[in-house]
């Protein structure tokens, strides 16, 4: 489970990054009293320039390293952004 003191660590910056790896799109948000969002995909390719933001990701357990440059948001990111964004988000679909 996710440990709330490590949320103050991660910054506006890495919570959209985070978005952006599972394509969160607010206008595809269902349902107005149980709130969810299918991903269609989990991944993020930094190139060379947000290694730095991800790794930290990596090292609070909210994102794992696939192979080099790319990223993938965990299950313990997921549930972190269900808390910041008041949104369920269910498994990808394949």
């Amino acid at each position: 489970m996710v440990n709330s003191a490590i949320y103050e660590k991660v910054t506006y910056k890495q919570i959209d990054d985070m978005k952006h790896a599972l394509g969160f799109d607010k206008r595809k948000v269902r349902g107005t009293k149980h709130r969810r969002y299918e991903p269609y995909r989990n991944y993020f390719n930094t190139g060379e320039c947000d290694d730095e933001d991800w790794e930290q990701l990596v090292s609070i357990g909210f994102a794992t390293k696939s192979c080099e440059n790319w990223y993938c948001v965990s299950d313990d990111g997921r549930i972190f952004l269900e808390r910041v964004t008041g949104v369920k988000i269910l498994p990808e679909s394949d």
